[in-house]
């Protein structure tokens, strides 16, 4: 094999990527335990974890915005849709609901923990303040999910379109 070669060969690329992928995985779990750990022990507070979620965001999106311009997403769509019941599509809807509700538990905790006089005061304010922002997140949350996947999958689209229309003006 010659090293200064610009072919690699697929079967390395392979492993490489999945490599690759197996490393992206272990940094998310390695920050999302990391949150939770700060969240447990520590005071509740955002400026804790801002590093954590910002890996997290972070590559999320450089990874949601690549695949699309390379329009990987659109198959990436279809190959889940052909081997799960629920879609795509669905998963981003029932996301952004859980992420919402999540939030909307951690906000009720907060308000009845540190605005609470008594029991039925505290049962009251978690109570109160989850369904307020269950309303407000898990719209949003569900709602900017869906338009990234709108958008992600047109673009998408429109990418493979165009290799597809190369691919025929050279026959």
């Amino acid at each position: 094999m010659i090293w200064n070669s610009k072919h690699l060969d697929e079967r390395v690329k392979n492993l490489q990527n999945k490599i690759y992928k197996e490393i992206y995985m272990i940094v998310i779990i390695a920050c999302i335990i990391s949150i939770i750990y700060k969240f447990t022990t520590m005071e509740m507070s955002l400026q804790n974890v801002t590093t954590e979620w910002l890996i997290i965001l972070i590559t999320s999106i450089y990874y949601f915005i690549r695949s699309a311009f390379l329009g990987i997403f659109t198959d990436e769509v279809e190959l889940h849709d052909s081997k799960h019941k629920v879609k795509l599509s669905t998963k981003y809807i029932i996301l952004g609901v859980a992420m919402g509700m999540f939030f909307a538990i951690i906000l009720g905790i907060n308000s009845a923990f540190n605005y609470a006089d008594s029991t039925q005061e505290a049962i009251y304010f978690f109570f109160l303040v989850f369904f307020v922002s269950l309303f407000m997140y898990a719209l949003f949350f569900a709602g900017f999910l869906m338009l990234m996947y709108a958008a992600a999958k047109k673009k998408s689209d429109k990418v493979v379109q165009h290799i597809l229309e190369e691919k025929d003006s050279k026959w």
